[in-house]
């Protein structure tokens, strides 16, 4: 049996932590690496929400305004809608002007 001098045997414990402090460092390096593909990939998917988010927004932007022209161009065709014209303007003002001053001059007339 071959007997070891203590030097040897330092000598081989410093290599067996050398070797471990290699593996280590390569263990490190490899989860760095590993984390900052993680976190691009979530950068990449979260610009690709945001992308989506905006196209969306955009599309239900045009659509509500497309729909509102639409209502607003209805109103100003159709000829039954209060303020349609400005004769049908003035029917409705002369009512209620009339419907006023007969409340304000009649005698059962309370005020709130």
């Amino acid at each position: 049996m071959e007997r070891r001098t203590p030097d040897a045997s330092v000598i081989d414990a410093i290599d067996r932590v050398l070797a471990a402090e290699r593996e280590a460092a390569e263990a490190i390096v490899s989860a760095e690496r590993e984390a900052e593909a993680i976190i691009e990939a979530a950068r990449a998917r979260r610009r690709q929400i945001l992308e989506t988010t905006r196209r969306r927004a955009s599309t239900l932007h045009a659509r509500a305004q497309s729909q509102l022209a639409e209502a607003l161009q209805r109103l100003d065709t159709d000829e039954s809608a209060p303020g349609a014209s400005l004769a049908r303007l003035r029917a409705l003002s002369h009512d209620a002007i009339e419907g006023l001053a007969r409340r304000l001059t009649s005698a059962d007339h309370e005020p709130h």
